[in-house]
């Protein structure tokens, strides 16, 4: 039989509480991590979109010798309409291929962006690389959008793995729900009961 139940009973809340809590999610491909997060915006059929990339030519990178990217894409939504290019960037329908001129293939359900590929030199070890764009629909929503995505690096490597996994886009801003917030606060508040009364009968 347990000696302070409440402090386990408090302590079991508490972990409840906090595995409740929403988190970043990421791909990692050849040792380098990939992060898309979603944004809305004012127009109900437009979000946007940044993809985080990081590991780059680090410790981690099975690849290394990266210049940059020349072009990645991801798959279209339910109801697409179109899609705005990062800066610098030029946005394509299709898909991407390491045959293809500029990386965009232009068959396939996706979308493509390309630019100008870096010549070099390699990108400094643990580089990090962030993209941000937008993409509209012509109805609907982007609740169940979970797009594969490819991209196409540049580099000493002739040809560099294209990933073509999927990639789940992640909230803006990672916060905890309203039941969450409350299950940890009244964990927290059980725990320091649980602590007053040990004190008291040990003191």
């Amino acid at each position: 039989m347990l000696k302070h139940p409440y402090m386990a009973v408090a302590l079991a809340i508490l972990g409840l509480g906090l595995v409740s809590t929403s988190a970043q999610a990421t791909l990692v491909a050849d040792g380098i991590t990939y992060n898309l997060i979603e944004s809305t915006t004012g127009n109900p059929l437009t979000d946007q979109f940044m993809l985080n990339i990081s590991g780059i030519n680090g410790a981690s990178d099975t690849e290394k010798g990266r210049y940059g990217v020349q072009s990645f894409a991801f798959t279209q939504p339910s109801n697409y309409a179109s899609a705005s290019p990062p800066a610098g960037f030029t946005e394509m329908d299709g898909g991407l291929s390491n045959g293809s001129a500029n990386g965009c293939n232009g068959s396939g359900n996706f979308f493509c962006f390309y630019t100008t590929p870096p010549s070099g030199p390699a990108l400094a070890p643990d580089s990090t690389l962030s993209y941000i764009f937008s993409v509209t629909l012509s109805s609907g929503d982007f609740a169940n959008y979970g797009p594969d995505f490819k991209i196409n690096w540049v580099g000493t490597k002739n040809n560099y793995d294209l990933v073509s996994r999927e990639l789940d886009p992640t909230p803006g801003e990672t916060v905890p729900e309203p039941g969450s917030v409350l299950i940890f606060g009244t964990g927290l508040l059980l725990f320091g009961l649980a602590l007053r009364r040990r004190y008291r009968h040990e003191g």
